[in-house]
C-alpha cells in the first residue's frame, strides 16, 4: 500500500478515534505531524505506526494529536456575556428548581487545565453562601492529561487572570511559589486556587467522541448543566451531532447546555430545544427524547412558571458587586440603539429634536445603569435608567435594561411592558423582539412569540451579513441563520 493511501488511512483512524476535523487547507500540516511524530515514536513506517496507535500503549500519542490540531487558549471568565446568562439566569433557576433535593451536578467539558470549570465553582460560592447543606458536583474533563494534571494542582499564571478582576483574585487564589515540577519558566509567578474552591470540583481525563455516556458507571449522568465551549469547532460533521446527542442523553429534563456561539447553528439535535438570550444561545432539553436516568436520583421539582428572587440570588451581591465591577471600566453601552423618528409630523417633530438634544446625557446615564446592573446593584441601575428615561422620555435602550432589570425581578407584567416601549421608541430593536418573545413563549403565547421572531428576522435580512449585532456578538447572518430554524414553526403558528 502506497503512502498516500496510508495516509488516507491514518486520517480516518484519528477522525473515527477523536473526531477532528481536518480541512483541506490543513492536510499538509497533518502530514507533517504525522511523519513527525512516526519518527518520535520509533515506529520505521507509517502502517507500523497505525498499528501501534490501535494498540493498548497509545494514550499519549492520542494526547499528543489533540495538542497538535487544538487549542488550548482559555482564561478565567472567558465570554462575560455567557458567564453573566449564567450567574443571573441559568444557575439561578437550576438552584431554584432544586431547592428541595439541595443539589446541584454541573460539567465543563473539554475544561482544558481547568479555568471553566473552577469559574462554575466560583460563581455557584457567590450565589449560594450555605452550600454546605448542598449536594454540589461539579466535573471537568479533557482528553488531555497534562491539562488535568495542571487543573488538579490549581496553579495558575497571571495570563490565566487577564478578565479577572484583582479583588476577586486575592479572594479566591494565594500567592504560590513556582514549584520544581512547574518550573517551565521559573521566574513566571504563579497563584494557587484556594482549597475550598479546589475540592469543589472534579477533574478527570475524557474522551468525548470515544466513551459511552451517559453512564450509570460513571459520574457521566443525570447533568443539570453542560458546558462545551470552543470544542465541537475541531469535529467533523459527524462527531458534532454523535456528541450533542449524547449531551442531551446526560443531562436531566429541562437541564441546559452551553456551547460557544455559533457552534451547533445548522445542526438539529433530538431532545434539545434552543433558547435565545441577549447574552447568546444555550439549547435545553426536553423530555420527549427518552433520557436515561438513575433510578435512585432525586426526582427534579418542577419550576415556578412565577419567578421570585430568593434568598441566594440576594445575598452576598457585594461579592458578586466586587467580581464584575471591572467590566464597566472598557464596556460601550451595548443597549443604546439609534433612534428612528416615528413621529415626523405637527409640533411632535419638536420634542424629538429636544430629546436628540439631551441625549448624549442620557446614553451616559443608561452606561451607568449598566454598570450597577453588572455589579448587581439593581436598585441603583433603575434609579439611572429612570433618570437617563427624565432626561430623555425616547431613551429606548433605558427600556430595554428596565425590561431586564424587572425579569431578574421576577415582575414579568412591568418586564413585557417596558419591552413594548423599546420597539415601539426603536422599531429595529432586534433584540427587544426576541426578549419579548421569550416573555410570551414562557406565558404560553406561542404564536404571537412566533411572530415576533418573524419580525426579527425580517429586520436582520435587511442588514449586511457582517454587521454585529452588539447584543448577540454576532453577526446579522449567523442571527439570521439561527432564526431561519423557526421557519417550519412560524407557518405552523400562522395556523393555529
Amino acid at each position: 500500500m502506497n503512502s498516500t493511501a496510508q495516509i488516507d488511512k491514518l486520517k480516518q483512524l484519528v477522525s473515527q478515534k477523536l473526531g477532528l476535523r481536518f480541512p483541506p487547507d490543513g492536510h499538509d500540516r497533518f502530514v507533517k505531524t504525522l511523519y513527525d511524530r512516526v519518527a518520535r515514536s520509533g515506529c520505521a513506517t507509517l502502517k507500523e505506526y497505525r498499528t501501534f496507535l490501535l494498540g493498548n500503549e497509545a494514550a499519549y500519542e492520542w494526547e499528543t494529536f489533540v495538542r497538535a490540531f487544538t487549542s488550548v487558549e482559555t482564561f478565567f471568565f472567558r465570554d462575560h456575556g455567557q458567564f453573566d446568562l449564567l450567574r443571573l439566569r441559568l444557575l439561578p433557576e437550576l438552584i431554584e428548581r432544586h431547592s428541595n433535593d439541595k443539589t446541584l451536578r454541573l460539567w465543563s467539558a473539554g475544561c482544558s487545565s481547568g479555568e471553566e470549570a473552577y469559574s462554575l465553582a466560583m460563581l455557584v460560592d457567590m450565589l449560594l453562601p450555605d452550600r454546605n447543606i448542598w449536594k454540589i458536583f461539579i466535573l471537568g474533563t479533557d482528553l488531555d492529561s497534562m491539562a488535568i494534571t495542571k487543573a488538579q494542582q490549581g496553579y495558575y499564571r497571571k495570563w490565566s487572570f487577564r478578565m479577572f478582576p484583582e479583588a476577586m483574585r486575592q479572594r479566591y487564589f494565594n500567592n504560590a511559589d513556582v514549584p520544581s515540577a512547574h518550573s517551565l519558566n521559573s521566574d513566571q509567578h504563579l497563584f494557587l486556587i484556594n482549597e475550598r474552591i479546589r475540592n469543589m470540583v472534579t477533574f478527570q481525563v475524557g474522551n468525548l467522541v470515544g466513551d459511552p455516556f451517559p453512564d450509570a458507571d460513571s459520574c457521566l449522568h443525570d447533568m443539570d448543566l453542560i458546558l462545551c465551549r470552543n470544542v465541537f469547532i475541531y469535529f467533523d460533521s459527524v462527531a458534532v451531532p454523535a456528541v450533542a446527542t449524547k449531551f442531551a442523553a446526560t443531562l436531566v429534563n429541562k437541564g441546559y447546555l452551553m456551547t460557544a456561539h455559533t457552534e451547533l447553528i445548522g445542526h438539529s439535535i433530538k431532545g434539545l430545544e434552543s433558547k435565545l438570550f441577549a447574552e447568546g444561545v444555550v439549547y435545553q432539553r426536553h423530555d420527549y427524547l427518552p433520557v436515561w436516568s438513575n433510578p435512585e436520583a432525586t426526582q427534579d421539582q418542577p419550576i415556578s412558571r412565577e419567578h421570585n428572587p430568593s434568598h441566594y440570588e440576594q445575598a452576598n451581591l457585594a461579592s458578586q458587586s466586587e467580581f464584575f465591577a471591572h467590566q464597566a471600566e472598557d464596556k460601550i453601552d451595548a443597549f443604546s440603539h439609534k433612534l428612528t423618528p416615528a413621529w415626523e409630523q405637527g409640533g411632535a417633530w419638536q420634542g424629538v429634536q429636544v430629546a436628540l438634544q439631551t441625549r448624549p446625557h442620557s446614553v451616559d446615564l443608561c452606561a451607568s445603569a449598566r454598570s450597577h446592573a453588572d455589579r448587581g446593584e439593581y436598585d441603583l441601575a433603575e434609579e439611572k435608567c429612570r433618570e437617563a428615561l427624565a432626561a430623555d422620555p425616547l431613551a429606548a435602550s433605558a427600556y430595554f435594561l428596565l425590561a431586564q432589570l424587572f425579569q431578574i425581578k421576577g415582575n414579568l407584567i412591568q418586564a413585557t411592558e417596558f419591552l413594548n416601549k423599546t420597539i415601539y421608541l426603536d422599531p429595529r430593536c432586534v433584540a427587544g423582539y426576541l426578549e419579548l418573545a421569550a416573555l410570551y413563549e414562557r406565558d404560553g403565547n406561542v404564536p404571537y412569540a412566533l411572530t415576533l421572531r418573524r419580525t426579527a428576522l425580517g429586520i436582520v435580512r435587511t442588514l449586511p451579513s457582517d454587521e454585529q449585532i452588539e447584543q448577540y456578538e454576532r453577526t446579522a447572518g449567523e442571527l439570521a441563520q439561527w432564526l431561519m430554524q423557526f421557519d417550519s414553526k412560524f407557518e405552523v403558528g400562522s395556523e393555529e
